[in-house]
């Protein structure tokens, strides 16, 4: 879910009680994702969508695949390269 906390920046979560787990924010003509965390000195850049609900979510198709969960379409079985 996307929670908009200011204008142009939201916080992703998997529900309404849950910490907040990437930050979208608007940049340019479009809306960078970065990794949320609230130790790390510079969050992770992840990429730049062209609205909130791309960046979100490529947000959940990232920890998919982190988790060994992500889809594999015929072509990238045949030629070894992971979804992009």
């Amino acid at each position: 879910m996307l929670d908009e906390n200011v204008p142009d920046r939201w916080t992703v979560r998997a529900d309404p009680e849950a910490a907040p787990e990437a930050v979208v924010e608007r940049f340019g003509g479009g809306y960078r994702l970065s990794r949320w965390s609230p130790t790390d000195a510079e969050p992770a850049r992840l990429g730049v969508y062209t609205s909130p609900d791309l960046a979100e979510t490529a947000w959940w198709r990232l920890v998919d695949r982190e988790r060994g969960q992500g889809r594999r379409t015929m072509s990238t079985k045949r030629t070894g390269l992971e979804d992009a």
